[in-house]
């Protein structure tokens, strides 16, 4: 598993050093990238038992994205928050023992992906471990298995949307590294997300619903629809073919009534640290719980990044959306 210092002192709970670490040895933006990419490795290797917590890669991949606002000097605040959330989670230890088994077994009637999505139809979390791990190994440890086993859970969109876009943004931020880790966190997963048949493509896109998922408020559900399917995976027909369904489903809800008259508030004129100095007001608020504050900081995220890809029209409608929020947590800017 991790084999850095840092990780060391994660796994040791031990908030103290970890934060000293972090003072001590970010002087560049390649150092920020090996805490990062720390944090992130110890996200995907903890022990789920229940899913009652944010998944922590939601968190990181989070928190990661909006210290890239200003890398020169990364927010401390934001960095001793994610060792903070980290803290409370375990590691998995059985990892490689699938591996080393199936390495004794030696050579054997080859498995196909098509094998592994009866598997995980069939619900089975041991059999779709033994099935990835001997194809992860065939494959010469590729990330086939894994952009398979995100394909099935979008079979479930709404359970599965976040944790698949925060977790394939992450190993991309990875190079593609420790993917067996990744590929046995999309299992463990699975434990908690119910899963329908595939479904077909509606031809609708994330455009035709992006009105509606604003004024409704689901922006994190939205946002990390709108960014899988704009991203570049070797799968991402049959990925789009889910998100496509799903969009089809929303389309046909009653919308809630979310909005109402609020103070204005624009973003123009922003300076680059303002996601990153309301994050911090958001960790610094003593009020809310640990729990609160990272599902802040998730919304907080997706809000920053639906910015980015919104029409004039969609950005008056987010403003008001994040006015309602400013207006009922107490966010500061």
């Amino acid at each position: 598993m991790g084999d850095s210092k840092f990780f060391e002192l994660l796994d040791s709970k031990n908030v103290i050093k970890s934060r000293k670490f972090i003072n001590n040895n970010i002087n560049s933006e390649k150092s920020l990238i090996e805490v990062l990419n720390t944090l992130i490795l110890f996200s995907v290797s903890v022990l789920r038992k229940n899913n009652d917590q944010i998944h922590p890669i939601i968190l990181i991949n989070g928190v990661k994205n909006i210290m890239g606002d200003n890398r020169k000097s990364p927010s401390k605040v934001l960095l001793n928050f994610s060792i903070d959330y980290l803290k409370s989670f375990e590691l998995r230890t059985d990892d490689d023992k699938t591996i080393d088994l199936v390495l004794k077994e030696g050579p054997r009637e080859s498995e196909f992906i098509s094998d592994l999505h009866d598997a995980c139809q069939e619900g089975d979390l041991k059999k779709i471990k033994n099935i990835s791990a001997r194809i992860f190994v065939v494959s010469e440890r590729s990330r086939a298995v894994l952009d398979a086993l995100v394909e099935v859970i979008l079979q479930n969109v709404e359970s599965s949307i976040l944790f698949a876009y925060h977790l394939l943004r992450s190993f991309q931020f990875q190079y593609s590294k420790n993917v067996w880790t990744f590929i046995c966190s999309i299992i463990q997963e699975m434990e908690f997300i119910s899963l329908p048949k595939p479904h077909g493509s509606s031809g609708l896109s994330p455009f035709d619903i992006k009105r509606k998922m604003i004024l409704s408020g689901d922006i994190n559900l939205f946002s990390s629809a709108e960014r899988l399917w704009s991203g570049d995976y070797v799968r991402i027909r049959s990925y789009q073919r889910e998100l496509s369904h799903w969009i089809f489903l929303v389309s046909r809800r009653d919308q809630k009534k979310y909005h109402k008259n609020l103070p204005k508030f624009s973003f123009k004129d922003k300076k680059n640290n303002f996601f990153i100095d309301i994050a911090e007001s958001i960790i610094l608020d003593n009020s809310k719980s640990t729990q609160t504050k990272a599902m802040h900081l998730v919304n907080l995220e997706s809000i920053r990044a639906m910015k980015k890809t919104s029409n004039p029209d969609q950005l008056k409608l987010l403003e008001n959306y994040f006015s309602g929020i400013i207006e009922n947590e107490n966010w500061g800017i």
